[in-house]
């Protein structure tokens, strides 16, 4: 059988708008890997099965429209339809210069199978793509080379030697758009190898018998690339720079969306600002305004109810030392606190306890929502041992020592906080 079509020369990579293709089997071989990613809700392709996929096989096609994760980019979705059956695709990998394709099942070689690609995650990832080409050729004039840059699920980013000012980011922006109104062609060039600069190309690349391809943008711009791409600038439709992250000392990630993720993006941006302005009960550009008189009332709130809880603890704290005095033990449980920040706090104030003491138990939560358990004082673990070995409080998980033992409550059942408080009035001590 002849040889596999090298990447570089695939046929997705050829004429990247090929949605479906025939071809044939090479090889099949199983091995042992993690389970893919799903692809996408939308999608009308089969999705991943959740079940974690112990062993799979991968298939080497004579030819394939299915892209290989490289350059940048991640690896298509798409279906290998057999005469039999038909299998998910999620993960597709370059292997030196064979494209290989993650599959459930064995198909066996020689077999003439259908490929389909995931078109709505293929032009998106051709958007970004050559997005990103468009957006370094702009920063190059610019003299702000580009380090690294990453095509995410929802946001890309291009990596920078430095942030860039609001001015510049704006600059490019601009600059950008304008030359995807101008409907600039883009294209794939195979030159001789000895003009291809070979310094990014992957360590396990044959560069000799590999294909070395360069991507243009006009005359504006040409980089050696494995990915698939565009035609033309228009349709990119536009260009959204987003905000930046410092990263690995002065080096900057600015964050970017093209195409078809600029509308979503508006989208969410509206529906989101339409809350808001439901929720605030004002005008967009009256949120700000509102957000900070918000969260002024929130510090105050913060502030006034700090000043209550220590009134409370200190109450309480009284309450609870009288009890230990007068029949040593005591019994806290507060159906509005959840955690133990509050019985925490209780303890301090409380003072340390001294052995023969007597025993302390605090309670917390309600229903599905759980809450805190503590118990401290003499044979505190004992007590609580005695709580979760009796299922009084099934939810209940933690551990300690000694004087003083600590857990969660999972969730309160019905009956329980008086079947505690039953087993704190039986408790002798």
């Amino acid at each position: 059988m002849a040889a596999s079509a090298v990447v570089g020369a695939l046929a997705c990579q050829v004429d990247s708008y090929l949605r479906n293709f025939e071809t044939t089997v090479v090889s099949c071989r199983q091995i042992k890997t993690d389970p893919p990613s799903k692809a996408s809700k939308k999608s009308k392709l089969p999705t991943t099965p959740s079940e974690t996929i112990q062993e799979c096989f991968e298939v080497e096609l004579k030819d394939t429209i299915l892209f290989p994760e490289g350059g940048g980019q991640p690896s298509d979705h798409g279906v290998i339809t057999t005469p039999d059956a038909e299998f998910p695709v999620h993960v597709i990998r370059r292997a030196l210069l064979t494209a290989l394709h993650q599959v459930p099942k064995r198909i066996e070689p020689n077999t003439l199978v259908k490929l389909e690609v995931d078109w709505k995650r293929r032009f998106d990832h051709m958007q970004q793509h050559s997005g990103q080409h468009l957006i370094s050729a702009i920063l190059d004039q610019m003299e702000v080379p580009t380090l690294a840059w990453s095509l995410g699920e929802k946001v890309s980013y291009v990596e920078l030697p430095r942030k860039l000012t609001d001015e510049e980011v704006l600059e490019v922006e601009d600059r950008c758009n304008d030359v995807i109104r101008q409907g600039i062609d883009i294209w794939v060039e195979v030159p001789d190898k000895d003009l291809v600069n070979k310094n990014n190309l992957p360590d396990d690349y044959d560069a000799e018998q590999g294909i070395l391809r360069v991507v243009h943008i006009g005359n504006l711009d040409a980089n050696p690339c494995c990915g698939t791409h565009l035609k033309n600038t228009r349709e990119m439709g536009s260009i959204a720079l987003l905000h930046q992250l410092p990263i690995r000392g002065l080096n900057s990630r600015l964050h970017f969306l093209i195409g078809d993720r600029v509308r979503e993006y508006a989208r969410k941006s509206n529906y989101l600002t339409r809350t808001l302005n439901s929720r605030l009960s004002c005008q967009t550009e009256e949120i700000e305004l509102n957000i900070g008189r918000l969260e002024s009332q929130l510090r105050d709130s913060l502030k006034r109810e700090k000043l209550w809880m220590a009134d409370v603890v200190r109450a309480e704290a009284a309450r609870v030392n009288e009890a230990l005095k007068l029949v040593k033990k005591s019994y806290v449980y507060r159906g509005d606190i959840v955690g133990l920040d509050y019985f925490n706090s209780l303890v301090a104030e409380m003072g340390k306890l001294e052995p023969n003491s007597g025993v302390v138990i605090l309670a917390s939560g309600a229903g599905k929502n759980g809450g805190a358990l503590l118990v401290i004082g003499d044979g505190a673990d004992q007590v609580a041992s005695k709580i979760r070995d009796d299922c009084i409080i099934k939810g209940l998980k933690g551990g300690g020592k000694g004087a003083k033992w600590q857990g969660k409550i999972t969730q309160w059942e019905k009956g329980e906080v008086e079947s505690l408080k039953a087993f704190f009035d039986r408790l002798e001590v």
